[in-house]
């Protein structure tokens, strides 16, 4: 072998017992890892779940009367308030119903004064001169028996004395019933006033059936389609028009199942449009579902909005976060840092006094986006190391390396 085979053999071997010896002290140093001390700050968690922005009720606008369309005053896209006037059909026919209906209540009203004041006061004159009648029939009679009795007349006269009695009983009799029935109370009088409320009754329906030859809006709200044009021929009961009811705007999400036990009505959230995902807004839980969706695993939570921006609309997609507990000054992780953070028995990885990984069992509290709450097992003097390092061993000795 020549001298410099000799050279380069040995310069060989110098380097691989450099490496080695480099590989054994860094294995007996142990492998670097990140650590991080445990901080006191402030933890928010929060329910963070997708949904839609929940439409305003839809109002099909129309009449229960046929006819032939005079005017439409809306269309669509155009903002209305409650009671303003949208489609006009023809009311010719209508208002001529009104009038004969109105005329028929001052014939009745008429009619009830008539005896109210005017029949009741000749019934009672008839009664007067029924009576008188009746009286003198009376004496004519009385005169005549006496008479009989004497032989002066025939029993011819006292015979016609006595149904001129009779017929003046039975005048003065109808006279009575006659003058009762005139009065107030009477059934002459009941007749007229039930007349009369009759006659109002049918006025009401012909002035609502007259009033249902306009349609007009029930509430604020947004023309969002027009089905018709002035000289259309409409049957009873077509929809007209479509209105968009205004009101309070609301979101419509379905968080887990699981989040159940953490949210509350009143309880403060944070949302954001797809469309928009740099501008939040603020909204607040108004509805929790009584029951879950049992196929998805779902419960619906209704939010309002009190501030809508004007941006929104119905049926978009918005992501809401809602926070449903926060704490101040608490002990707090990453929490890539936590292990088995799911199961009832969490563990981190911690550098002891002499180097050495040790695992440590703790205990969680409030989860946020970014940090947990460490509630048992750690203090602020632990470094805990983060993220995990597949190389570490319990009881192996690291070189923690400060974040």
């Amino acid at each position: 072998m020549s001298g410099r085979a000799r050279l380069l053999g040995a310069g060989a071997a110098l380097v691989v017992a450099v490496l080695v010896a480099w590989f054994g002290v860094q294995r007996a140093l142990g492998p670097r890892v990140a650590v991080q001390r445990v901080v006191r700050r402030e933890v928010v968690q929060t329910v963070v779940s997708s949904g839609r922005v929940l439409s305003p009720a839809e109002v099909s606008l129309g009449t229960t009367l046929g006819g032939v369309v005079r005017a439409v005053r809306a269309r669509e896209g155009d903002r209305v308030t409650a009671g303003q006037l949208l489609v006009e059909l023809d009311d010719t026919e209508l208002a001529a119903q009104v009038a004969q209906a109105r005329a028929g209540v001052d014939v009745a009203a008429a009619r009830v004064g008539q005896l109210r004041f005017v029949g009741s006061r000749v019934a009672d004159e008839a009664v007067r001169q029924a009576d008188a009648n009746l009286r003198a029939a009376q004496d004519t009679f009385a005169r005549q028996r006496t008479l009989f009795a004497s032989g002066a007349i025939a029993a011819s006269e006292i015979e016609a004395a006595q149904r001129a009695l009779d017929v003046a009983g039975s005048q003065a009799r109808s006279a009575r019933v006659a003058a009762a029935g005139a009065r107030s109370g009477g059934g002459d009088a009941r007749v007229a006033v039930a007349t009369r409320e009759q006659s109002e009754s049918a006025l009401r329906v012909a002035e609502a059936h007259l009033a249902l030859a306009q349609v007009v809006s029930p509430a604020d709200g947004v023309i969002i389609r027009c089905n018709v044009d002035p000289g259309d021929v409409v049957p009873a009961g077509r929809a007209l028009l479509v209105l968009l009811r205004e009101g309070p705007t609301e979101l419509s999400t379905t968080p887990d199942e699981r989040n159940l036990a953490d949210l509350r009505l009143g309880q403060r959230a944070l949302a954001s449009a797809e469309a928009f995902p740099d501008r939040r807004f603020a909204a607040e839980v108004s509805y929790l579902a009584p029951t879950v969706d049992a196929l998805h695993g779902t419960v619906e939570v209704r939010l309002r909005v009190t501030s809508p921006p004007d941006y929104l609309r119905p049926s978009m997609t918005v992501s809401v976060e809602v926070e449903v507990a926060r704490r101040a000054g608490v002990l707090t992780l990453p929490p890539v840092a936590v292990h088995d953070a799911a199961t009832p028995t969490p563990w981190v990885w911690i550098v002891g006094a002499d180097g050495r990984a040790a695992r440590r069992g703790v205990a969680l509290g409030l989860r946020g986006a970014d940090v947990v709450e460490v509630t048992r097992g750690l203090d602020e003097r632990d470094r805990v190391i983060t993220p995990a390092d597949a190389a570490v061993r319990a009881g192996r000795r690291v070189r923690p390396i400060a974040r």
